[in-house]
């Protein structure tokens, strides 16, 4: 892959959106089982951070947000984040460098991350591998101009790291806790891309992270903040369609095989047809439309092929 010099520029972000759009991209949700407030639950996170071509993308949270927008998926909270930290399956070190936001850097941090696998032996299947970059989170203290980002766990001290306690597991510590210091639109070499599946499983039953996000009874699964104010990180222009948010339709999570090019085109082809019977209003509906059925295929094919919750 050929990538811009510098990755806070408009064009880095669209080619990411567009690779991940034509499926090009390699990314695993492995499961991981929270327990809360008399409830247990099974997520489908991510195994390691999205790569293209080998190397895991950096992001800021508006781009972080338009894959998670693809994938069907949504950003981490602090508390999944945690908890993927605490049901890790390899753990390594912090990849640290001077503060950089430029493709190079972008590969040596990837690059560091492969060492640093191999030298523990690789991923065992559905292993949680950690801590490989920090993440953009959702939280209740986003904004329209602010995102929280956090990582990079330690499991003892390192000399001239910050050793910050956990947000929501205080026994556990790591370098960047919950922080409010950039707006969405920051990038540097540090942050990758970490999901949670839209769908999940609650107490056996077949339920969504939105569902779960937002239930004051529920909600203690995966936040430390109370229910969620946000399901997506506020402010994103958009991506020239109405986005599935989980107020509309709350897409299931596709593999990579089932997703990308034909979500796409499923919204387009809604846009077209509505758009040629009502104009742009009906444009803007037929594409909505055309993102829900979609996600209705999708989540029928997904059940057919038995998805694995264990």
């Amino acid at each position: 892959m050929q990538w811009p010099t510098q990755l806070s520029t408009p064009a880095y972000a669209d080619l990411v959106v567009q690779t991940v759009a034509d499926g090009k991209f390699e990314h695993a949700f492995v499961p991981l089982t929270v327990s809360a407030n008399g409830h247990q639950a099974t997520f489908q996170v991510s195994q390691d951070a999205l790569k293209i071509d080998g190397v895991r993308v950096n992001a800021s949270a508006f781009l972080q947000q338009r894959v998670a927008d693809l994938l069907g998926a949504h950003l981490v909270t602090p508390k999944l984040l945690d908890q993927m930290w605490i049901n890790r399956a390899v753990t390594i070190l912090p990849c640290t460098q001077p503060i950089a936001s430029s493709a190079a850097a972008m590969a040596r941090h990837s690059a560091c991350v492969d060492r640093a696998l191999a030298a523990a032996g690789g991923v065992p299947a559905n292993g949680i591998v950690q801590t490989v970059g920090k993440t953009w989170v959702l939280s209740n203290q986003l904004s329209p101009t602010v995102a929280v980002n956090m990582g990079w766990y330690l499991a003892q001290p390192l000399p001239g790291l910050p050793f910050d306690p956990a947000p929501s597991e205080p026994s556990e510590h790591m370098v960047q806790s919950p922080g409010t210091h950039h707006d969405p639109n920051w990038i540097d070499y540090s942050q990758v891309c970490l999901f949670v599946d839209a769908e999940c499983v609650v107490d056996g039953a077949y339920s969504t992270f939105a569902e779960v996000a937002q239930s004051p009874d529920l909600s203690p699964l995966v936040s430390h903040e109370g229910p969620l104010r946000f399901l997506r990180q506020p402010g994103l222009p958009g991506m020239g369609m109405p986005i599935a948010t989980a107020e509309t339709v709350v897409p299931p999570s596709p593999s990579a095989s089932l997703q990308g090019a034909g979500t796409v085109g499923a919204v387009a082809l809604g846009a077209g047809v509505g758009g040629f019977l009502a104009g742009p209003p009906g444009a803007l509906a037929g594409a909505g439309i055309g993102w829900a059925a979609d996600a209705v295929g999708r989540r029928f094919v997904q059940r057919r092929r038995g998805r694995v919750w264990t």
